[in-house]
């Protein structure tokens, strides 16, 4: 289906440079480019909002990974301190 689009000179200057550097029409360029474009528009807008979640939310786990892997060193200290308090 034919349309058409009014380019500012600067526009119509980087699509011709664009085309020639590809080796393709103008039209072709432009037609690959809408495709490319508006296809990462509707992926981005159809994801579910557990993949928007996951690609905002990077955290490799819960933020208590020291707790996790110190667990015992944390509490000994812990209890050291508690001791070191009820001695005095």
């Amino acid at each position: 289906m034919p349309s058409s689009t009014r380019l500012d000179k600067e526009t119509e200057d980087l699509l011709k440079k664009a085309a020639e550097y590809a080796g393709v029409t103008k039209s072709e360029l432009v037609r690959e480019s809408i495709r490319e474009y508006c296809a990462k528009i509707v992926a981005q807008k159809q994801r579910t909002p557990w993949e928007i979640y996951q690609a905002i939310h990077k955290s490799g786990g819960s933020g208590h990974g020291q707790r996790v892997a110190k667990g015992k060193e944390i509490l000994k200290e812990k209890f050291e301190r508690m001791r070191k308090r009820w001695s005095l």
